[in-house]
């Protein structure tokens, strides 16, 4: 599974101009001309050196060597994001399929879609959206909250509900997200201890991910012999993931610095 800053990194480029001479008849005229340059590097070398190997699990990808996947929740966190020319996108013509969630939220939280798709987190209230009771986060914390008889009213109403099976089954097994959530210590880490979840709820492989907190949490947990009984998925870096398929050097990113781009990806 593609955490979402795997898929906010995929795009190297970003809009840039120049001005040129340009021959008109007898005369010279400065055009300006709009074509893209390469998006300046992370200020941390190492979180470059791992968004640079975006390209090579891109060709992983496509080459079929490896699957991805992502599901609602992480749409709706990348809801505004855009994507650029796939010249520069390390992850164009990438299948990436859908999978289930481990619990549809839409069957519990429902309201209006700018509400429902945000975090719910300091940044949304600090951007004037206040409380919000139908965000990731509130649901997440409402799953939290559960105690067994209020687990069991849910799941006797599953018809009522529209609950599928893997939503039941994810219910019967929610100790293991409340697990995931005390080990991430905030309830802003909420929605990442739900995607982890989630990716093991599909038995996915690996969680792939640039975030430096999720694999300080995956360190801490990886060392305990419940997380290696019950908690399949391994949360990873692009350069771990290579090391993994014993990948020993990544391809090169096919965009240089300081260099223009015309809107075809000719560079000028």
């Amino acid at each position: 599974m593609l955490d979402n800053g795997i898929l906010g990194h995929r795009q190297f480029a970003e809009p840039a101009s120049e001005k040129r001479t340009r021959r008109w008849g007898t005369h010279k005229v400065s055009v300006e001309i709009f074509g893209f340059r390469r998006k300046p590097l992370n200020s941390n070398p190492k979180y470059q050196a791992e968004m640079d190997i975006l390209f090579t699990v891109g060709r992983l990808i496509r080459e079929g060597k490896i699957q991805a996947f992502t599901y609602s929740e992480l749409s709706c966190e990348r809801f505004a994001q855009t994507i650029g020319l796939p010249d520069f996108d390390a992850l164009a013509r990438c299948e990436i399929k859908n999978c289930e969630p481990a619990i549809e939220r839409s069957r519990f939280f429902s309201g209006e879609f700018p509400a429902y798709v945000r975090k719910g987190g300091k940044e949304d209230r600090k951007r004037g959206h206040g409380d919000n009771p139908i965000s990731q986060i509130s649901f997440m914390e409402w799953l939290c909250s559960l105690d067994t008889k209020a687990l069991s009213v849910l799941i006797n109403q599953r018809a009522l509900l529209g609950l599928t099976q893997f939503d039941v089954e994810s219910l019967l097994h929610l100790t293991c997200f409340r697990k995931l959530c005390v080990v991430g210590n905030s309830a802003k880490n909420y929605p990442d201890m739900f995607h982890v979840w989630t990716a093991q709820r599909n038995s996915m492989d690996v969680f792939l991910t640039l975030d430096d907190t999720l694999c300080n949490i995956a360190r801490q947990f990886a060392i305990t012999k419940e997380w290696r009984d019950g908690y399949p998925t391994k949360i990873l870096r692009p350069s771990e993931l290579l090391h993994l398929m014993g990948i020993e050097h990544p391809d090169p990113v096919p965009i240089e610095l300081d260099r223009f781009y015309s809107p075809v990806g000719v560079p000028q």
